[in-house]
């Protein structure tokens, strides 16, 4: 048992350490693939397996007990392991206390003056901002929605909005994400950002990734429905972990 208890655990462990590296960081994987709400089920799965092993470890220990301990030690290491995803499962889309504001009373006045002019460009006013925390900013049901975090603004939603003047955007040190989708878009040079990590500028007028070089540490990038007829510039982005560009009119 002691045998069968290590080969289920070292199988588990890979599999947890594949999962928490590629699996989440490489797009074509089976793990990025899994359906919403899958994650509980497997992190359960997994939880109860080792276990399993565990417990085959035990009563094997007294005929192999070098191979027992190393399996015992595996099962200790994916209980730390599962009760960590466990817990960032149940605090999933779930805000800690303090982590964001829901008003303008604490943002940086800077901050606060480049909004006014944004907003003003695009149309629109104080009065019709949606506050959220970043994984619901991408809701574009809402006038415009906008994530503060301790006084700074980190992610901005102004689809179907006409954006003019895109500079300001680039004044706002921790603007993280970023959603303009429609917004009547075609040169992105403007935008200057080391910060900006997720973007989204789908269905719009951009011909040339080229325009985005100003951006270069953008990891997720949707620009969907635009005048794209090559990818040529995405190298830009050296951390690139999601582009999306479904629509385009791409040239084979």
């Amino acid at each position: 048992m002691a045998i069968r208890s290590l080969i289920l655990s070292l199988a588990l462990t890979f599999f947890i350490g594949y999962a928490l590296t590629l699996g989440v960081t490489n797009e074509n994987s089976f793990i990025r693939k899994l359906p919403n709400g899958s994650a509980s089920p497997l992190i359960i799965t997994c939880g109860v397996l080792y276990l399993l092993a565990f417990w085959w470890a035990i009563q094997g220990f007294n005929q192999h007990k070098i191979t027992a301990l190393f399996s015992i030690g595996f099962c200790l290491l994916g209980f730390a392991i599962y009760a960590f995803g466990l817990s960032m499962e149940l605090g999933k889309n779930k805000p800690k206390a303090g982590q964001y504001d829901y008003d303008f009373t604490t943002l940086d006045p800077t901050e606060k003056a480049l909004l006014t002019q944004i907003t003003n460009d695009a149309g629109l006013t104080f009065q019709q901002a949606v506050f959220t925390e970043h994984w619901h900013l991408a809701d574009s049901s809402s006038t415009y929605r906008i994530c503060v975090q301790k006084g700074h603004i980190t992610g901005l939603n102004l689809s179907n909005h006409p954006i003019k003047n895109l500079s300001s955007f680039s004044q706002l040190p921790q603007l993280a994400q970023l959603y303009l989708q429609n917004c009547n878009l075609a040169d992105m040079s403007k935008l200057k950002s080391s910060r900006l990590d997720r973007l989204d500028v789908s269905n719009n007028f951009i011909s040339d990734l080229n325009t985005l070089h100003n951006c270069p540490n953008i990891r997720w990038l949707f620009i969907n429905n635009n005048l794209l007829q090559t990818v040529n510039g995405k190298n830009i982005f050296k951390s690139l972990i999601v582009l999306e560009y479904a629509g385009n009119p791409l040239i084979k």
